[in-house]
């Protein structure tokens, strides 16, 4: 028996089929889990079970009661919870260089975007997000079951404006594209066809782990035309704020790699 708490109104109330983030404690922190809404099945936690047919129709913003008593807060999920919650079989780039890389590459509605590397799809999804509905993502990824899996991904989370590629990245096809985005391990590889395939001045933003590939690429892309490098490092801490103390978390999201963002030069003397 589900019992109505509190809202935070929003247009539509849950509908089945929505993609539901699912707020409660776990032994130690916070526990989120997105899942899709269904009538008939159930979310089972260990404060307790929660059903799907009792969410349907609530605002978003409940927070409902389990079988046992337990306490379970259902949101609408933000972007940055559909990237931490996404299936993967490798190392997603995080939400915290995700975001600075597309703010930083000047991604906004309408632009083209390619992508080297689509692994799990996350960055995909943070890309799809920034270029809109006018804007189109074309990712390159060599292997066929990472790109499967993107695809269940993606598709999951209904996005339309993203176009797969079974193809290795130097084989880039797109013309005028305002910036293209590196996950991997060579990017180096690239920089000769993302030259061509940039307009003047479009950026390329390189994400790698090492600091050997790090420096290999701001002087690699420097003598294939890039100029204005740009090197950051995203380190997250998180705070605990209660009644009895505020003070840092004991564990933060440190190093996770590297971003060089670079863009196309065009040599008027030449």
């Amino acid at each position: 028996m589900i019992i109505y708490v509190s809202n935070m109104s929003t247009k539509m109330p849950i509908q089945e089929g929505d993609l539901v983030l699912f707020l409660y404690r776990g032994k130690k922190e916070f526990k989120k889990v997105v899942k899709r809404v269904r009538k008939g099945e159930y979310f089972h936690t260990h404060v307790g079970t929660v059903s799907y047919d009792d969410i349907i129709g609530l605002e978003w913003g409940s927070l409902i009661r389990t079988s046992i008593g337990g306490e379970v807060l259902v949101l609408k999920p933000t972007l940055s919870d559909l990237m931490e919650q996404i299936p993967r079989r490798t190392q997603i780039i995080y939400p915290k260089d995700a975001a600075f890389m597309v703010i930083k590459a000047g991604v906004l509605p309408g632009s083209l975007v390619v992508e080297g590397g689509t692994g799990s799809g996350s960055l995909t999804l943070c890309l799809s997000s920034a270029v809109g509905e006018s804007g189109l993502v074309v990712s390159y990824e060599t292997n066929k079951d990472f790109l499967k899996l993107a695809s269940r991904n993606l598709k999951r989370f209904g996005v339309k404006n993203v176009i797969l590629k079974n193809k290795d990245i130097r084989e880039i096809e797109e013309k005028e594209v305002d910036a293209i985005f590196l996950d991997i391990g060579n990017p180096w590889d690239v920089f000769e066809q993302a030259y061509r395939a940039l307009k003047p001045g479009g950026a390329l933003c390189s994400f790698v782990p090492s600091y050997e590939q790090m420096r290999r690429t701001v002087l690699s892309g420097r003598e294939s035309g890039f100029g204005a490098a740009e090197v950051y490092e995203v380190l997250l801490r998180e705070y605990e704020v209660d009644e009895r103390r505020t003070r840092p978390k004991p564990w933060m999201i440190g190093h996770t790699g590297f971003i060089v963002l670079m863009r196309k030069v065009v040599d008027v003397n030449l």
